[in-house]
């Protein structure tokens, strides 16, 4: 007789088992897709928060499956803004080119700091992320006739997503009126 558990289709019933969607799973799911439906006045904080969820999951990637724990990972969020806003700024308002551009600014600026922070042990890399951090955020405040120095980029307008959807000041996209 064989021990419960080890019977040939076990091991796919307890994959189906785990893949079944929890009540807290749907309930989030639905409110994340009901969250369109609040006052226009709430989806740029909606939009805020989105962008904060994936600066929390991307410190989530590196601590939890990378196992480097970073202060400074903020930087490479900021050279893909910068990247993103001067693009937008000086040659096209696409926002799809914009963060394509983002992306590789922000891995292109993680392969150049690799070599500094994957050298050291648990606290060398600590104090590397953050003086890396730290050296950017001067390198931006420095050079305020392409980053606007701590006033910040000045002068962007995004341009319509795809070509048809433009934005507004609230962080709502529409269709232009004809």
């Amino acid at each position: 007789m064989s021990a419960p558990g080890s019977a040939p289709g076990s091991a796919s019933q307890g994959l189906a088992r785990r893949s079944r969607w929890r009540v807290a799973e749907i309930i989030f799911w639905l409110l994340a897709f009901a969250a369109v439906l609040l006052p226009p006045g709430k989806h740029l904080l909606l939009n805020e928060v989105a962008i904060l969820a994936l600066f929390a999951l991307s410190l989530d990637l590196i601590l939890g499956y990378a196992g480097i724990i970073s202060l400074g990972h903020a930087a490479f969020f900021g050279t893909g803004a910068y990247a993103a806003g001067l693009l937008c700024k000086l040659v096209t308002p696409d926002p799809l080119v914009g963060m394509a551009v983002a992306i590789v600014a922000a891995a292109f600026m993680g392969f150049v700091t690799s070599f500094l922070v994957l050298r050291g042990t648990d606290l060398t890399r600590l104090m590397v992320t953050l003086g890396v951090a730290l050296v950017l955020h001067e390198v931006a405040n420095a050079l305020p006739q392409w980053t606007g120095g701590a006033d910040g980029l000045q002068g962007m307008a995004v341009g319509p997503l795809l070509g048809h959807f433009d934005f507004d000041l609230y962080g709502r996209t529409h269709t232009p009126t004809a």
